[in-house]
């Protein structure tokens, strides 16, 4: 989940300096703000990727990954565990952020 999160922060964070770096200058302590704000969220998130990708075994050891998951009989009799959650949950929870936080980078990189 954290790197789901992650993402999250990149998509908030550059679009905080994206309209840091925007705003007219009658309003440039704002305009501060927003950059020093947004450059923090970018830099919990690249923590929150790094992080969990050096520590990746200790919680893939300790997250129960299906515990979401509901058991069906086949038509044979045996049980199997079922997912209930979509495919389209992956891409709206990490795809779509991540593409929008690399359209809000450019942006800001531009700007």
């Amino acid at each position: 989940m954290a790197r789901a999160d992650s993402v999250l922060f990149f998509l908030a964070g550059f679009t905080q300096l994206f309209i840091g770096s925007s705003i007219s200058p009658e309003m440039a302590l704002l305009g501060a703000f927003l950059e020093v704000t947004g450059g923090s969220t970018v830099l919990v998130g690249l923590y929150l990727l790094i992080f969990v990708a050096r520590h990746h075994k200790e919680f893939s050891e300790s997250y129960n990954k299906i515990e979401n998951s509901v058991m069906s009989r086949e038509d044979t009799g045996q049980l199997h565990r079922v997912d209930p959650k979509p495919v389209s949950k992956t891409l709206t929870t990490v795809v779509a952020p991540g593409i929008l936080a690399f359209i809000a980078a450019m942006a800001w990189l531009a700007n």
